[in-house]
């Protein structure tokens, strides 16, 4: 049995949206072990002391926000179909290019210094 066009997108969305909803949560527990280091090492038992935390929390900046701008690309691309906009090379590469602008975007005001 052949399956929608879009199936396997859709699959791999929902386990894009887990993943980066794990993520996110660990980001921001560092973040809060940050300002409070002594609250986040009782309850993560010393683990995420305050330089753990400052580490993890710079390091999963980049992978963050990679996912979820991947995960909001693909919820553009259903949401252009599902509003009529017919599914093909023009909707693709206008979301991948509209998707390209914001990594650009991004990659600029995380590194290049002004």
């Amino acid at each position: 049995m052949m399956k929608k066009r879009g199936f396997y997108l859709v699959r791999f969305n929902r386990a894009l949206i887990w993943l980066t909803f794990v993520l996110i949560v660990f980001y921001v527990i560092c973040g809060f072990g940050i300002v409070n280091s002594s609250s986040v090492g009782i309850l993560t038992a010393g683990i995420l002391n305050r330089e753990r935390s400052v580490y993890f929390h710079t390091t999963l900046t980049t992978p963050v926000l990679i996912l979820l701008l991947v995960h909001m690309m693909i919820g553009l691309r259903f949401n252009l179909i599902r509003w009529g906009i017919k599914d093909g090379k023009l909707l693709n590469a206008f979301v991948i290019g509209f998707g390209a602008f914001f990594m650009v975007l991004f990659v600029v005001l995380q590194y290049v210094k002004l």
